[in-house]
């Protein structure tokens, strides 16, 4: 039976790295739990103090970085390089398609202000609540999530990996879906664990609404934009569950079917990463 899920259960303790957290203490359907201090998430990790680099790789052994982030988000605040941390790049979102969408290219969107660009990604569709779905349906989604499980096989016992998009919630939410769904954890605690986003990130989540309320914005158009900053939203979630379950009968089905993550390799997982 799965335990209460909050930020003081899930939490890394880091100081500076925001919406970081860890996947362990969740219980699969066979009644074994997630490790500890082995699958973490975060936002981007530039910025991160040295304490906390530290604490990741001494105290977490950390051993990969999966990064999910477009090209022009790593080369505007690349990762920190820590000795003896692989630094892996698996993007889940198309550059191309963004760029035909807002007619401009990943150069340009580098020196946007951070308004303009939400601005963009609410007027143009970009942020929608079926976000999921295109990241879970399109080839570079495969491929980065299909990525990611390789990351996740190839982890050496005794070590961790942690896993990040910018904000740490969205690409990250659906990574974080995505391995708890092969390890047997169920939908509601999923859900839970992708809502914690709205409690590590509160303090932002304030400022950003008063941030935007200079710009007299509908309710809906400032629940679009926060979605867009540091807010998440658990119809999005909803949304590719729903799809997941439509097209391949479960999460599970879609991962067989679209990562190529076999039933041989599913128990490789459980068993690497459930105690």
């Amino acid at each position: 039976m799965q335990s209460e899920i909050t930020k003081e259960t899930q939490t890394t303790g880091m100081e500076t790295l925001g919406n970081a957290r860890e996947l362990g203490g969740y219980v699969s359907h066979d009644g074994r739990k997630v490790k500890r201090g082995v699958l973490l998430r975060s936002a981007k990790p530039i910025g991160a103090s040295a304490a906390d680099l530290e604490r990741l790789k001494n105290e977490y052994n950390l051993h990969t970085i999966t990064d999910f982030r477009m090209s022009y988000e790593r080369e505007a605040e690349p990762n920190p390089k820590i000795d003896g941390v692989t630094d892996v790049w698996c993007p889940i979102i198309d550059e191309d398609m963004i760029s035909a969408n807002v007619n401009s290219s990943s150069e340009s969107a580098k020196s946007m202000t951070t308004f303009e660009r939400l601005k963009i990604a609410v007027d143009n569709g970009i942020v929608t609540d079926k976000m999921y779905v295109v990241f879970l349906s399109l080839e570079q989604g495969k491929k980065g999530y299909s990525e990611f499980f390789r990351q996740l096989l190839a982890l050496p016992e005794g070590k961790s990996l942690l896993f990040h998009c910018t904000q740490g919630k969205d690409r990250t939410g659906v990574g974080a879906m995505l391995i708890l769904s092969a390890l047997g954890v169920d939908e509601d605690t999923i859900m839970q664990d992708y809502m914690l986003t709205n409690i590590f990130n509160a303090g932002l989540i304030e400022k950003e609404k008063k941030m935007l309320a200079q710009y007299n914005l509908s309710d809906a158009a400032l629940q679009k934009y926060l979605s867009v900053m540091d807010q998440v939203n658990p119809q999005y979630m909803q949304n590719a569950f729903d799809y997941l379950k439509e097209n391949y009968g479960s999460v599970k089905g879609y991962i067989t079917k679209e990562l190529g993550v076999t039933e041989k390799y599913i128990g490789k997982l459980k068993n690497k990463f459930l105690e």
